[in-house]
């Protein structure tokens, strides 16, 4: 079931070029006949843009109707929807929306850099929030009411004036229910039913209807990745997000069924998923392979999940954790789990993940949901040198200068020394003249 890989060696040449763009042959697309040619994700990304830039509402109506088969005459959901929607959930569901909402929000509040000032160095920080956010929320095939948690309650929490949320619009014409109770838990100002590429094109450049923001954020299709892509530097992004993948580290005395369960919870997200196993022996990998064909039997969507373990999926077997440790280094997971004793007390030794999991208890299905980390974190090795979403993603944190006469004269002849030294004259002499005064 799993490929498997024996070595801390081959496992480093395995994983070593791995990125964001990692998953398969590239698709292509005509936007459901709205182009005359197949297009890669880029090169539609370019074509959606240019067209909403130019058409605004009514090329968004259309592509949407393409492709979704859905035809929308109004984008923006009624309030009044977004508020009764809480009343089509069982009470159990709204509850641990409710509670994943008020366990993000009280992590996300230890998040936030703090504004602060040095009068005798004559500098500081002040932090403001960015001015309004876009969150997208696939549609696909599930709905994803817990990712409008993820990413609205941290933008709230940085003080974003305006957060409103893109998603699909089902059959009927709306958002699922489950996503419009967690906009209203989350205390989303506006919910707009478009999805895909010309959702991000929409936020980027603005229409009718849909505003302009500053800041887009939350996972998506290879097309809204491709999207996000292309409108950074028009607005800012969180970052270009893979397919989700797992790696989880055993060792002879883990619980297989644990295991098994926590690399099927990735799997069954996406045929592309990359379930990935660390071991220190083919027996454990054994183990988890007979755990996971009798798991798999039991899933609804055994097929996506099947086809991720086949596909992404690996077993890598090594001599020690120390070599383990030294796989997940280069693999840089989007989730890295520890299913051993102990693992507490390497923290500092794992460097490169999305998010780290320590124990049995410590799940990365808590994190999905309630635990209060945000679960959009770096897929495809980005964890090297990128971070989970939070809060801090959301603020702007502007440097600078307010310098008393002692502290300006003791500096000035330094910078008026290092622009001369660069050969540009005119700084030299604006600390000059500030001098001589």
């Amino acid at each position: 079931m799993l490929r498997r890989i024996h070595g801390l060696e081959s496992a480093i040449s395995e994983f070593s070029n791995r990125s964001t763009a990692d998953g398969g042959n590239e698709p292509k697309t005509d936007g459901g006949g709205i182009y005359a040619e197949l297009l890669s994700p880029e090169a539609f990304a370019d074509r959606v843009i240019a067209d909403v830039r130019r058409c605004g509402d009514e090329f968004v109506r259309r592509i949407s109707k393409a492709l979704d088969g859905v035809d929308t005459k109004d984008f923006e959901v009624p309030t009044e929807v977004i508020r009764s929607a809480k009343d089509q959930l069982q009470s159990n569901e709204v509850s641990a929306l409710e509670l994943a909402a008020e366990r993000v929000g009280a992590f996300q509040k230890r998040t936030l850099p703090k504004s602060w000032r040095d009068p005798a160095a004559g500098y500081g920080e002040v932090v403001h929030p960015v001015g309004s956010v876009g969150c997208c929320i696939p549609g696909g095939t599930a709905p994803l009411a817990s990712t409008v948690v993820m990413t609205a309650v941290p933008a709230k929490v940085a003080g974003v004036p305006y957060v409103c949320v893109v998603t699909p619009a089902g059959a009927n014409g709306s958002p699922h229910p489950a996503v419009l109770a967690a906009c209203d838990i989350s205390g989303v100002d506006a919910v707009f039913a478009v999805g895909g590429a010309q959702a991000v094109a929409a936020l980027a450049v603005g229409t009718e209807s849909i505003p302009k923001v500053d800041f887009i954020c939350g996972p998506g299709s290879i097309w809204v990745t491709a999207a996000k892509r292309r409108v950074y530097g028009m607005v800012g992004i969180d970052g270009i997000y893979g397919p989700t993948e797992t790696m989880v580290i055993i060792d002879d005395n883990s619980d297989a069924a644990v295991t098994a369960a926590d690399m099927l919870a990735q799997a069954e997200h996406d045929v592309l998923a990359a379930p990935v196993l660390v071991a220190l022996s083919d027996g454990a990998v054994d183990a988890v392979e007979a755990e996971l064909s009798t798991q798999l039997e039991m899933l609804p969507r055994a097929k996506i999940a099947g086809s991720a373990l086949n596909g992404r999926g690996a077993a890598v077997v090594v001599n020690s954790i120390d070599e383990a440790l030294k796989v997940a280094e280069e693999f840089a997971p989007e989730h890295l789990c520890l299913g051993f004793p102990g693992a507490e007390e390497l923290l500092d030794k794992t460097r490169n993940a999305g998010g780290i999991f320590i124990g049995e208890r410590s799940g990365e299905v808590m994190a999905d949901y309630v635990a209060g980390p945000s679960h959009v974190m770096p897929t495809g090795g980005s964890a090297r040198f990128s971070s989970a979403l939070s809060a801090r993603d959301f603020v702007r944190v502007t440097p600078f200068l307010d310098m008393d006469e002692e502290t300006f004269a003791s500096i000035s002849h330094a910078a008026s020394d290092l622009a001369r030294l660069e050969m540009l004259e005119a700084h030299a002499r604006a600390s000059d003249i500030r001098r001589r005064k």
